[in-house]
C-alpha cells in the first residue's frame, strides 16, 4: 500500500453526517467527534462519464438516447437537479472533485494553456494555469486510504500523469491524457495493456471493473470508474451503431454513432452495478459526469451553452446518488457543485478530516438538513477557449466567472466588465438579462464573488500591456 504523502492540511476531527464543510472567509465551526463502534465503512463506487450532456440520459428528462439502466438506477437514488460542475472542461473539473478545493486554489484552471487562440483577438491577459495538480496537494483518496480503504482509479484520470502518485492503491487507464487515441484496441494508452483486436474501450473499463470489485479482500473500497465516453474521437462499438441507425434512421451519421456511444456507458454501468451491488457492505454510489456536454453533439436539454462555458449548458450535470441507508427523497432541488462530493464521501465513510480544509460543503442525507438553496456557488474561468462547431466567432468563451445564489446566477465577463444576470427558476435557458431591470442585486452579487475571490486567492485576467499581472 502506497503511505499517504506529507501535506499541509491537518486532519484533526472524525466527523459525520451532521457537520458541514465551511466555506473561507467565515468562523470555524466546532469540530464534532462520533464514536464509530457499530459503524461499518461502506463502500463506495464514484462513476464519472465524460463530457455526458444534462439530458442525455432518459432520468433528467432526455429524450434523445436510450440510458435504461442509468434510469433504473435512478429511480433508486436521488437525483440533484441544481447540480454542478467546478468548471466547464475536463481538467479542473476532476481536480476539484478529488479534492474538494476550487479552482483557484488547485490551480488547475483549464486544459492545456489558457492562452488559446489568435493573439492578435485576446483583449486581456488570461491567468496561467497549472497542467496537473500537484503532488502534494492531499485528495479523496490519501484521505480514505488512511481510513484502511483499498482506493481504485478506473478509466480516465487527466489530473495528473499517474492516479498511484494521488491517493490510488490500483489503477488500470488512467494518465495525464484527456481522451483516448483509440476506442478499439489497440488503444495506444500507456497505463492499459492492449486487448485482442477490436477490444471496445468502454467494455474493457467495465471488465477491469468488475475484476477488482470481485477480487478477496475485506477492506472497503474506494473505486474511481471514469469512463472516456462519451468524449472525442465518436467511435461506436460497431454492434451498437447498428442499432441506432435503426432506431434513429433520419439522424445525421455523427448523431447516431455519438447515440451508440451513450448506449455503451448505459450498458457498462449496468453490468458494473451489478457486480457491486453483490457486495456485503453497506454500499454508497455516484453517478455524474465531469460537466457540461459537447456542443456539437451533446444533449444539454434546452439549456444554454455547453461544454467550454459557463451559461448552464456547460456546468450543470446529472447527479445521482444511492446512499448507503437509502434515499432521502427521489429529487433534491438545492444547488450543489461536484467539490462537495469530497466532504461528502469523508463524512459518509467516517473519515477524519477538518471541515474548514475545503471550499465545499457536506451533502446531508438528512431529509431536516439539505444543502441551503440560498447557498451561493462561484465559478472562475479566468481563460480562452477556442470556438468549436455549436458557436460563431472565434470563441467558446472569453475570460469568465459566475456565482449562483438561490435562484439568480450573475457572469461577469473580464474583457469588458459585462454583466449578465438571469434568474434561472423562470429562465434556466438565460435567455432574459435582468441587469437592467435588477440593477442593486446585480451590484450585490458582484461584490460577494470579489469577496469570495480574495478568499480563495483567485487572479483576474489583466490588460496586455500590464507587465505586473494582477491578483
Amino acid at each position: 500500500m502506497n503511505s499517504p504523502r506529507t501535506t499541509s492540511s491537518l486532519l484533526m476531527s472524525l466527523v459525520l453526517v451532521s457537520s458541514c464543510a465551511t466555506p473561507p472567509g467565515t468562523p470555524s465551526p466546532e469540530i464534532q467527534s462520533t464514536a464509530l463502534s457499530d459503524f461499518v465503512k461502506p463502500d463506495i463506487l464514484m462513476v464519472v462519464v465524460d463530457d455526458l450532456g444534462w439530458a442525455d440520459v432518459g432520468f433528467s428528462g432526455g429524450q434523445s438516447h436510450q440510458t435504461p439502466r442509468i434510469d433504473a438506477f435512478a429511480s433508486d437514488a436521488v437525483f440533484y437537479d441544481n447540480a454542478y460542475a467546478d468548471a466547464p472542461n475536463c481538467a479542473p473539473s476532476r481536480c476539484s472533485m478529488l479534492t474538494g478545493l476550487a479552482t483557484p486554489q488547485h490551480g488547475v484552471l483549464t486544459v492545456g494553456s489558457s492562452r488559446r487562440g489568435k493573439p492578435e483577438l485576446r483583449k486581456v491577459e488570461p491567468v496561467p494555469s497549472v497542467r496537473f495538480l500537484s503532488s502534494d496537494v492531499t485528495t479523496l483518496p490519501d484521505r480514505l486510504q488512511e481510513n484502511d480503504y483499498r482506493t481504485v482509479h478506473v478509466g480516465k484520470f487527466h489530473v495528473g500523469p499517474d492516479p498511484l502518485e494521488y491517493g490510488f492503491i490500483d489503477q488500470i487507464g488512467g494518465s495525464g491524457a484527456g481522451h483516448p487515441k483509440s476506442y478499439s484496441s489497440p488503444y495506444r494508452n500507456p497505463a492499459l495493456v492492449d486487448g485482442a483486436e477490436g477490444a471496445y474501450l468502454t467494455d474493457r473499463l467495465a471488465d477491469e471493473a468488475i475484476q477488482f470489485i470481485e477480487s478477496d479482500g475485506d477492506q472497503p473500497l474506494f473505486m474511481h470508474l471514469s469512463f472516456y465516453s462519451v468524449h472525442t474521437p465518436i467511435q461506436p462499438r460497431k454492434d451498437l451503431l447498428a442499432n441506432s441507425r435503426r432506431r434513429l434512421p433520419h439522424a445525421r451519421g455523427l448523431e447516431q454513432r455519438y447515440d451508440a456511444m451513450v448506449s455503451a456507458v448505459d450498458e457498462a454501468f449496468g453490468r458494473v452495478l451489478d457486480a457491486f451491488e453483490s457486495r456485503e457492505r453497506p454500499q454508497m454510489i455516484i453517478f455524474t459526469s465531469d460537466h457540461g456536454g459537447y456542443g456539437p453533439l451533446a444533449d444539454n436539454g434546452g439549456l444554454r451553452g455547453s461544454k467550454g462555458m459557463l451559461y448552464e449548458g456547460g456546468i450543470r450535470v446529472p447527479l445521482l446518488i444511492r446512499w448507503p441507508s437509502g434515499a432521502y427523497e427521489a429529487r433534491a432541488h438545492a444547488p450543489v457543485i461536484l467539490r462537495d462530493l469530497v466532504p461528502t464521501i469523508l463524512e459518509a465513510t467516517g473519515t477524519r478530516h477538518d471541515v474548514r480544509e475545503f471550499d465545499a460543503v457536506a451533502i446531508s442525507q438528512n431529509r431536516n438538513d439539505p444543502p441551503s438553496i440560498d447557498r451561493p456557488l462561484h465559478w472562475h474561468f479566468p481563460v480562452y477557449l477556442e470556438r468549436d462547431s455549436s458557436v460563431e466567432g472565434p470563441w467558446r468563451t472569453t475570460p469568465v466567472a459566475a456565482v449562483r445564489k438561490g435562484g439568480y446566477k450573475l457572469i461577469e465577463f473580464f474583457e469588458d466588465g459585462r454583466l449578465e444576470l438571469y434568474d434561472l427558476r423562470d429562465d434556466p435557458s438565460e435567455s432574459n438579462n435582468l441587469v437592467m431591470s435588477l440593477p442593486d442585486l446585480a451590484t450585490s452579487l458582484q461584490l460577494e464573488m470579489v469577496e469570495w475571490r480574495r478568499a480563495v486567492g483567485a487572479r483576474v485576467p489583466t490588460m496586455p500591456e500590464d507587465p505586473n499581472g494582477g491578483a
